[in-house]
């Protein structure tokens, strides 16, 4: 794939279209070297293109506005330009620069969040950074797999940091497993990945289990835990010993279970008891009211409120002695009723009382029996000595589980991976192939750039296969470091048009002003002869006098006309 075009724009409209062509692509800064704009940090942005068309392509895009070195001090004007005035970034890749009808992919990205957020794909929403990922793969790179990811496979060709610029092959950077780079070295080669895909997700699920064995081990090492167990056992076993010398009543279990139930009959007894005793007392503070009624009666008050009732009445049926002897009668039937119950509560007492009188006397017995030498309390301190015994012991039998079953998990997968690397070392002699043919293309390259040969050579460790660059000099310098990074870069497009393998045929390179005159000249040469794009941008006074940028200088920008034209 070839870079074709890069839109800038925004809700006003276009503010930059910058067109690609075949061979090196040159972003001019016409700021003089000196001025002091360059070394303030207020460049023009010519460096913030290649970021741009790398955000397009999966980056966080956050050094579009802020600096490495100082990413707590955001480029504010920047970043509120980018998000006030919804910046649409658009880049146009395309299987043949030079035919206009050849495939194309359409890529668009804005700075946006939420249900703001623009990712597209050819007008296709991806906002899903994952499925973003892996559908720019499955377009460009022909292919599924979940390893490497799409980022990692175009770290060579998108190098706009230091790290990027000073290593030639370890481009993911230091911290990143020998498994990754090994996926990523293979896939560079063209040769299939399944297999380090595998490698990797066992690598990954390894190390976990180690990480869970170092949690294992604070609590102590398996033959620690065994010896802990022996222990243990052999404690529980005295242990059951002794209980087993308390059970001088053989019936000892059977009276534990009569005591507790006598216990429960007293208790419920006495609740029974308290029940009755209270309706009882209830009863006769009853009867005791209506006597008082009975026995303390005015009847000489009743007769004067008869006599007033007859003066106003003087139909009045009922005689004061009638009256008088139905209020009685009413009364004395009351007591009937109240007092009835008296015989049947005092006869439930009488049994309850004698029940719990017994019940009190079989309890005595049975503890009696049972509370032999204070056995009870001797026994008590076994069982409880008991129960640490059985809880220590289960805490470590669960941890000799969990070691056991990491054992056998760890076991499996080293006989997976041990499977896993038989497949990929089949493929030692294709590999080696592959890079005795890189090797023409990078030899030749690091010649015709330095007179030296740089080779790339496969070395197999025990965790997978790695890639190093073999050259003369141990510690080339910064510029010839860059025409190093240029060569391999330029060789790998050769080499994949040989292959036939998938890849982007542009190179984004910063950081050019190091190198030498001489060797500028060159690489211009080799880059406008290989099937590729170099895009790097410059300062106009390190640009070579006589080199001409007017067929090659795709923008130019200054203070005065910087990239967002701000």
């Amino acid at each position: 794939m070839f870079l074709k075009r890069l839109i800038i724009e925004n809700k006003t409209g276009i503010i930059r279209d910058i067109p690609f062509k075949k061979g090196i692509n040159l972003i001019v800064d016409e700021t003089p070297e000196g001025n002091p704009q360059q070394t303030t940090g207020n460049n023009v942005g010519k460096t913030t293109v290649l970021r741009l068309i790398d955000y397009c392509l999966g980056s966080k895009g956050e050094n579009i506005y802020k600096d490495i070195e100082f990413s707590k001090q955001p480029n504010t004007n920047i970043e509120n330009f980018l998000l006030e005035t919804e910046v649409l970034i658009t880049i146009e890749l395309t299987t043949d620069i030079t035919d206009k009808n050849s495939d194309q992919i359409t890529i668009q990205r804005n700075f946006l969040k939420r249900n703001k957020k623009i990712q597209r794909i050819n007008n296709t929403d991806y906002l899903d950074d994952k499925k973003f990922d892996l559908e720019l793969k499955r377009l460009i790179f022909k292919t599924g797999v979940a390893k490497p990811t799409f980022r990692q496979i175009i770290s060579k060709n998108i190098r706009l940091d230091k790290d990027r610029m000073d290593k030639i092959v370890r481009v993911l950077g230091s911290f990143v497993g020998n498994e990754v780079y090994e996926a990523l070295y293979l896939f560079w080669l063209g040769i299939m990945t399944e297999h380090a895909q595998e490698k990797h997700r066992l690598t990954g699920e390894k190390k976990n289990e180690h990480k869970f064995r170092a949690r294992l081990k604070k609590e102590g090492e398996l033959s620690l835990i065994e010896q802990k167990l022996a222990f243990h056992n052999d404690k529980l076993l005295a242990l059951e010993k002794q209980k087993e010398n308390f059970n001088l009543n053989e019936n000892y279990e059977e009276d534990l279970v009569r005591l507790n139930q006598v216990k429960y009959n007293l208790n419920k007894i006495s609740t029974q008891i308290s029940q009755l005793e209270v309706r009882k007392d209830l009863i006769h503070e009853s009867k005791v009211q209506l006597e008082h009624e009975y026995t303390h009666i005015n009847n000489e008050k009743i007769k004067n409120l008869y006599d007033s009732a007859n003066a106003l009445i003087p139909d009045i049926q009922t005689t004061f002695e009638e009256t008088l002897k139905f209020h009685n009668e009413l009364i004395a039937e009351k007591l009937d009723y109240i007092t009835k119950e008296l015989p049947d509560l005092e006869d439930k007492l009488k049994t309850l009382q004698s029940d719990l009188v017994k019940l009190c006397n079989k309890e005595k017995s049975l503890i009696d029996k049972i509370r032999k030498s204070n056995v009870i309390a001797d026994l008590e301190k076994i069982v409880t000595e008991l129960n640490i015994q059985f809880e220590r012991k289960g805490n470590l039998e669960e941890q000799k589980r969990l070691w056991d079953f990491s054992n056998a998990k760890l076991k499996r997968i080293e006989n997976d991976l041990n499977l896993t690397n038989q497949h990929i070392n089949a493929n030692d002699e294709l590999i080696k192939q592959r890079v005795t043919q890189f090797n023409k293309y990078f030899t030749k390259l690091s010649v015709i750039l330095y007179d030296e040969n740089y080779i790339l050579s496969p070395i197999k460790k025990e965790d997978g296969y790695d890639l190093m660059v073999i050259n003369i000099e141990a510690n080339p310098s910064t510029g010839k470091k860059k025409g190093q990074i240029a060569a391999f870069d330029f060789a790998y497009i050769q080499f994949a048009d040989d292959f036939d393998i998938q890849c982007l045929h542009f190179i984004l390179h910063d950081q050019l002003e190091n190198m030498h005159d001489n060797q500028l000249n060159t690489l211009v040469n080799v880059a406008n002869n290989i099937n590729g794009q170099y895009i790097v941008p410059i300062l106009r006074d390190k640009i070579p006098a006589n080199i001409d940028i007017s067929q090659i200088e795709i923008l130019s920008l200054s203070q005065n006309n910087k990239l967002f034209k701000l």
